[in-house]
């Protein structure tokens, strides 16, 4: 996915610049150059920006100034010839700082950080987008279909062709499915493979110890494939 980025400077041939490095990398798309933070405005309305390469000291308003009148965040990078103007900066979040002349590494580097920014935001924008709309499942048994709460899930054991799902009223319910399928759509915040046979619910665990999980009185193995990232979200959880 590409972002859309502007550039906001006074001076012609520092946008030739900017323009020129934008153009070298395949994930941005340029949607304007403008000599002034007015002269922006219009784009800024309609259309959604993810990035605003934004000088400093501009006539007419600054590009502090600027920033303060702004009703939703795009990722700010500040450009300036100016090096006191950096703390003003990071006090208004801005993403990163170049300081002019700009080099295309630095430049890169400020375009690389606002992308990491971009897909971690994403990733827990979805995944807390996810857990508010997965709260069950529905499984088929004995010719029944059952609506089960994912709270309600202890853990889930592979039996050959079949997963048995041990449920918090001591109910057991054998489905025809494999433990990969299963795991592909539980949500890895609140499940965890620990072994070829066993995926458990992190919030039912009583205790860990050495390489056993213990969840109502029955412990469960964690084999060596998936002990550390085990324990990453026993940790996290």
């Amino acid at each position: 996915m590409k972002l859309n980025i502007i550039i906001v400077d006074d001076e012609q041939p520092a946008r030739r610049l900017l323009e020129n490095y934008v153009s070298k990398i395949e994930y941005l798309h340029l949607l304007g150059s403008f000599k002034s933070p007015l002269a922006a405005l219009s784009i800024l309305n309609e259309q959604k920006i993810d990035i605003i390469l934004l000088d400093i000291r501009m006539p007419e308003i600054s590009g502090l100034e600027f920033l303060a009148t702004l009703k939703w965040s795009p990722a700010i990078i500040l450009t300036t010839a100016y090096r006191e103007y950096a703390l003003d900066g990071y006090e208004h979040n801005v993403t990163d700082y170049l300081l002019k002349p700009i080099e295309f590494t630095r430049f890169l580097k400020a375009i690389n950080k606002v992308k990491t920014n971009n897909r971690t935001s994403n990733i827990i924008t979805n995944q807390i987008k996810e857990e508010k709309q997965l709260e069950h499942i529905y499984l088929k048994h004995n010719r029944k279909e059952y609506k089960i709460a994912l709270d309600s899930i202890l853990y889930i054991e592979g039996e050959n062709e079949y997963v048995k799902y041990h449920l918090k009223n001591k109910e057991n319910l054998l489905v025809y499915a494999s433990l990969k399928n299963i795991e592909e759509k539980l949500l890895p915040s609140k499940f965890c493979r620990i072994h070829r046979s066993y995926i458990i619910n992190l919030d039912a665990i009583d205790f860990l110890e050495g390489n056993r999980v213990t969840i109502q009185g029955q412990k469960l193995p964690i084999s060596k494939t998936y002990k550390d990232f085990f324990k990453k979200s026993f940790k996290r959880n």
